[in-house]
């Protein structure tokens, strides 16, 4: 009877990955991953930390497959790289853009623990791991056989912690509470990999990543004597300005920004002005003034 049972559950199991239609994209210069997951039933798809100058590659991708691209999600707010979900948003009719309601940006659906990006019958369930930055978030397929862990989690590494709302003690925390607790099989797949490596586990992670085998003192050290060059596009990062009737890219250097720098695209009247008493950039519009906090610049609105 049990040689019987276990084909039948293979068949089945099979079945149901078939349901799956999964794509690793990459992005050369940042060293980026996009995911694109599927419902091979529905053909509703989810695309997950889409990257600015492979828009027309992705879409090209997801037209040929005869995908419906619901969602648009960013495990995080980047550093390194500018999202490509507002671009996709003007040229997918009906998509909508995702990310957490604690990464200080704007989208249509802000997510919250627990949460759930549902495409078809499939759906991914939102784990907030911050530290690398405060809005971090790991998607996990429903049967837990699959993780997009964002920055937080790489392959043998971990997202740095010396900017952008960074802190050592609380990634350590959300990786050992919110990750390390899936099952040891289950596929990790990060934002970013800079030696070509495409997956890893849980398990082969939990056992030898080389920082988060450490104990907490001994990870903060590490993380605090990396001595890291800045991101490559940390300074093109992009704030995008909402309005009623347009969203539009000013492009900042938040590093070398002088004290009486001021920005003024004349098409749009809009202006941005670094206020160092306040630590803020200041714009301003026919519409009432925003201000940005320095720290948050890293932000996007989509």
């Amino acid at each position: 009877l049990l040689s019987l049972l276990f084909p039948l559950r293979s068949n089945i199991d099979l079945l149901r990955a078939t349901r799956l239609l999964f794509r690793q994209l990459f992005e050369l210069e940042s060293c980026t991953y996009t995911y694109l997951l599927a419902d091979t039933e529905t053909k509703e798809a989810v695309l997950i930390d889409p990257v600015l100058e492979t828009v027309d590659r992705d879409l090209k991708l997801i037209h040929e497959l005869g995908l419906n691209l619901k969602v648009a999600v960013n495990t995080h707010c980047h550093a390194d790289h500018v999202t490509g979900t507002g671009i996709m948003r003007k040229k997918v009719v009906g998509l909508k853009s995702a990310i957490s309601k604690f990464s200080g940006a704007s989208a249509d659906i802000q997510l919250s623990e627990g949460d759930k990006i549902t495409f078809g019958k499939q759906y991914l369930t939102v784990r907030e791991t911050p530290g690398h930055t405060d809005g971090c978030v790991t998607l996990v397929l429903a049967d837990q056989s699959m993780a997009f862990t964002g920055d937080a989690l790489l392959i043998r590494g971990c997202g740095r912690t010396d900017f952008q709302q960074g802190c050592a003690k609380t990634l350590y925390q959300s990786i050992h509470e919110k990750i390390f607790t899936l099952p040891d099989e289950c596929l990790v797949y990060p934002a970013h990999d800079y030696l070509g490596r495409t997956v890893s586990t849980v398990g082969e992670e939990r056992k030898f990543n080389p920082r988060l085998t450490k104990n907490l003192d001994e990870f903060m050290d590490i993380m605090k004597n990396l001595n890291l060059p800045k991101p490559k596009k940390i300074g093109i990062n992009i704030m995008l300005l909402y309005s009623p009737i347009t969203t539009y890219a000013l492009i900042v250097d938040i590093i070398t920004v002088p004290k009486d720098f001021q920005f003024c695209d004349t098409s749009l009247h809009r202006f941005v002005a670094w206020n160092l008493s306040s630590a803020s950039f200041h714009f301003s519009s026919s519409f009432p003034d925003i201000s940005v906090p320095a720290n948050r610049i890293c932000g996007l609105q989509d």
